[in-house]
C-alpha cells in the first residue's frame, strides 16, 4: 500500500472500534477513532480522513444524520455504512445521501480492508462510476413473444425463439420459458421429474443411458410448458447497478433476471446481455 490510507472509525462500541482498529493497522491503514457522530464532525474538521466508517445506531446523532453532516461538509470523502441494525429502507437512505456502501456487522475484516481500499480509489484515483442500470440493459417483456403455459413443449419451441414469456390462464406471467428448462427436461424422469432421486446412489446411473436421448426428446415433446418450466426466475430492481446485477445473474441456474418496477415485471436480463456489456467495456 504505497499511501497510508487515513480512516475514521465513528462507532459507539468502544471494544468493537478497538478490535478493528487494531485489525486494520494491521493492513497497513492509519485508524482513528470517535465514539459518536458529533465528535467524528468536530475531528474531521482539522483533521482530514480518507474514509469514514460508520455506525447507524448511535447515542447521540444517527448515522443517516451524521452521514448528511459529514457530506455537507466534504462531499468527496467517501463513507462506508458498517452497522448491525441494516434495513433495505435503511440502505436505500444511505444510497441517496450517497455512502460508498451499505455493510453489516459481523464483517469479516478482508471484505472491510477491501471496500476501504476501493473508496479511496473512487476518491484520489479518478474512479468511474457507471451510471447504467438493469433498466438499461433489460428486453422489455412486451418485446418477448408470449406464448399460454398450456402449450405444448413441441409448439413453442417451433417458435424458434430462446426465451419465451409464458403467461398463465388470467394473462399473468408464470415465468420465462429458456432453453434450460428444456434441457434440463430431458434427462430421465426420475432427475428431472423432482422426485426420490440421490445423487450418491445414482452416481454411476448415467453410464447407462445410452440410446435413451430419442426416447427423452419424444416423451418431453409431448408435454406441456407448465410441467417443465422451472421455479420462477431471480427478481432484480429496474434501477439496480450493473455490478449488482453481475453479480444475481452469476448464481442463476437459466442465465435470466427478471426486471421489476415498483409493482411487476418489466423486463428481463439474460447473462448474454451482461456479457456483451462486459465485452463492450474491455474493447474501450
Amino acid at each position: 500500500m504505497q499511501h497510508q490510507i487515513k480512516v475514521l472509525l465513528v462507532d459507539d462500541e468502544d471494544r468493537f472500534c478497538e478490535t478493528t482498529s487494531k485489525l486494520l493497522t494491521k493492513k497497513g491503514f492509519d485508524t482513528a477513532i470517535a465514539n459518536n457522530a458529533e465528535k467524528a464532525i468536530h475531528l474531521l474538521k482539522g483533521n482530514k480522513r480518507d474514509v469514514i466508517v460508520l455506525d447507524i445506531q448511535m447515542t447521540g446523532m444517527d448515522g443517516h444524520t451524521a452521514l448528511h453532516e459529514i457530506k455537507k461538509t466534504d462531499p468527496d470523502i467517501q463513507v462506508i455504512i458498517l452497522t448491525g441494525h441494516g434495513s433495505r429502507y435503511s440502505a436505500m437512505r444511505a444510497l441517496v445521501r450517497e455512502a460508498f456502501d451499505y455493510l453489516a456487522k459481523p464483517c469479516d475484516v478482508d471484505i472491510l480492508a477491501s471496500r476501504i481500499h476501493d473508496a479511496y480509489l473512487a476518491k484520489h484515483r479518478g474512479f468511474k462510476f457507471d451510471d447504467k442500470k438493469a433498466l438499461n440493459l433489460m428486453i422489455p417483456i412486451h418485446e418477448l413473444k408470449s406464448i399460454p403455459a398450456d402449450m405444448g413443449l413441441k409448439e413453442a419451441m417451433a417458435m424458434g425463439e430462446g426465451f419465451l414469456a409464458v403467461m398463465d390462464e388470467r394473462k399473468m406471467l408464470a415465468g420465462i420459458l429458456t432453453r434450460m428448462d428444456i434441457i434440463r427436461s430431458v434427462r430421465p424422469e426420475y432427475i428431472s421429474g423432482g422426485g426420490t432421486f440421490n445423487e450418491q446412489s445414482s452416481r454411476f446411473s448415467s453410464m447407462f443411458w445410452s440410446g435413451f436421448f430419442s426416447d427423452r426428446v419424444k416423451a418431453v415433446s409431448q408435454k406441456k410448458v407448465w410441467e417443465i418450466l422451472s421455479d420462477p426466475q431471480p427478481t432484480i430492481s429496474e434501477n439496480a447497478n450493473l455490478l449488482e446485477v453481475a453479480h444475481m445473474i452469476s448464481g442463476t441456474t437459466g442465465g435470466v433476471l427478471l426486471v421489476k418496477d415498483i409493482s411487476k415485471v418489466i423486463g428481463i436480463i439474460r447473462d448474454e446481455d451482461i456479457y456483451s456489456e462486459i465485452e463492450s467495456l474491455m474493447k474501450k
